[in-house]
Order: C-alpha cells, then sequence, then structure tokens
C-alpha cells in the first residue's frame, strides 16, 4: 500500500482523512502465476496497482491471442471500458508472474471521490497519464517492425527478460517470423559491439 501512497503524493500531497480512508477500503489481492485476474464477458469490477508482478491483457480472436498491454510493477489496470462502463470485457487479464495487487471496486472509487472531491485530482492525472501512454503505444505500433523491438528493448528491456518471447509479436503487432528475424539480428549486433 505504500508504494500506491507514494504514487499518489507524487501528484498531490495526500490529506490525513483520505489516507486513513484509502487504507480502509483499498485491499491487498494477490494472483498467482497463470491466474486469470479477468476473463472476458466478466464485468471488470475492480481497478488495481500493481505492487510486485507482471501482467498481461490480451483478446483472443478466432483462437489467436493478440497481447495488447504488458505491465509490471508500479501500473495500474483494468480492462477501460469495462471497468468505466460496468459492461462485460472485451479483453482477458492474466498473472504473468506471481502479483501483488491493491484494489478498489468501481463502487468504492464513485464513494470515493463523492466524499472526497480532492480525490477527482489522482483520478484525472493517472486517466491522462494512461491516455497518454496508450498514445505512445499506439504511435509506436505504426513503425516499421524493427523499431518497435528497438523500442522495446530500449524502454521496457525488462519485459524481454521477464515474459515469455512467445507473446511479443502480438504485442509488438508483428509475425512470429519477422519477431525472430529481428531478435536474432539485435543479438548479433549485440554480441558484436555495435
Amino acid at each position: 500500500m505504500e508504494k500506491l501512497l507514494l504514487l499518489l503524493t507524487d501528484i498531490a500531497e495526500l490529506s490525513n482523512s483520505l489516507v486513513y480512508h484509502l487504507n480502509a477500503t483499498v485491499k491487498q489481492k494477490t494472483f498467482s502465476k497463470g491466474e486469470y485476474i479477468l476473463k472476458e464477458g466478466q464485468i471488470c469490477s475492480h481497478i488495481y496497482f500493481l505492487e510486485t508482478g507482471l501482467i498481461r491483457i490480451f483478446d483472443q480472436q478466432d483462437d489467436i491471442e493478440n497481447t495488447s498491454w504488458l505491465l509490471k510493477e508500479g501500473d495500474i489496470f483494468i480492462s477501460v471500458a469495462s471497468f468505466f462502463n460496468q459492461q462485460p470485457a472485451e479483453e482477458n487479464i492474466v498473472a504473468l508472474e506471481n502479483c501483488i495487487c491493491w484494489g478498489i471496486s468501481y463502487r468504492q472509487l464513485e464513494d470515493t471521490c463523492q466524499t472526497f472531491p480532492e480525490f477527482d485530482l489522482y483520478r484525472r492525472i493517472l486517466t491522462e497519464r494512461y491516455y497518454c501512454k496508450n498514445q505512445q503505444r499506439n504511435k509506436i505500433l505504426t513503425r516499421l517492425p524493427e523499431d518497435r523491438y528497438a523500442y522495446v528493448v530500449q524502454n521496457e528491456p525488462e519485459l524481454l527478460s521477464r515474459a515469455p518471447l512467445h507473446l511479443f509479436p502480438s504485442y509488438l503487432n508483428m509475425s512470429q517470423s519477422s519477431f525472430d528475424r529481428i531478435r536474432k539480428r539485435y543479438s548479433i549486433i549485440k554480441r558484436k559491439g555495435f
């Protein structure tokens, strides 16, 4: 919970009453590696802060899984449309590692915003950050496959060592053969020291 409070405090100082409320309301939840946090068709009832671990958000079309997000410690995750509209999810969320999360339900979040109007600032800023992060991700996916892979190597290198490699072709919107070829080329360049 301390890491979540630090994230919020980086935005603005929290009042003592809000800290007390969050400590009483936000609950720890653990998920085991391979456990589904949300399945397609369920309603996303909680928003989570990921204290430790790695999660994957993906959808499935014609038996093909498409990874849209790989999120790690310090990230907040939901099924966006499902959570905000309280409608069935069109994606799945699964733990790729054992995870410790801190969660609050949709109703509790709404009640918190009504009881503590200042909490809308945190909600707005975090929403803006993830909107910008999503826009950046969409921009990266329009680049050449080599540039997409280079972005992950330079900006998210721990994902390549933590997440199963077979997830990256869909995460980077490329074929398996393109991913394998680019990854091999990168490893050769790295060994040669270029």
